[in-house]
């Protein structure tokens, strides 16, 4: 059974990190949320997470209630999002993202709009133990 923490070791930190992803990375948007991804540098082989939240998007209560969903969201998905890419996301509505279920539903949508989640048969060959 694998560990349903969500580790340092998953998020963005540095300010240079989210520099680099917005500035040279590629972006999707969609509805009340935006998505900036770049593959990391080679021999990093996981999945990073950073959030974007400006002050327009509400209070301190409602910008704090959207970014736990969203990390909550990316938590329970990280293993079907391809590794070793860098992810920046910035929730522009928070009306859209009210819910665990919506805000896992608009974050699942713009990866696989970017083509950025596995494929079935890769996560069964990833799962699958060597006999």
């Amino acid at each position: 059974m694998t560990s349903q923490g969500f580790p340092r070791s998953c998020r963005l930190h540095l300010k240079n990190d989210f520099k680099s992803i917005i500035h040279d990375g590629k972006r999707v948007q969609g509805p009340g949320l935006v998505l900036w991804w770049k593959p990391a540098p080679l021999g990093k082989n996981d999945r990073k997470m950073g959030l974007v939240v400006s002050r327009k998007l509400g209070s301190a209560v409602v910008r704090n209630r959207v970014k736990r969903l969203l990390r909550e969201a990316f938590r329970l998905n990280r293993e079907r999002l391809q590794s070793g890419i860098g992810y920046v996301f910035s929730p522009r509505n928070s009306e859209i993202l009210d819910t665990a279920a919506s805000a896992e539903s608009a974050m699942l949508g713009l990866c696989e709009r970017a083509g950025l989640l596995m494929k079935a048969r890769e996560m069964d060959e990833k799962s699958a133990v060597p006999k």
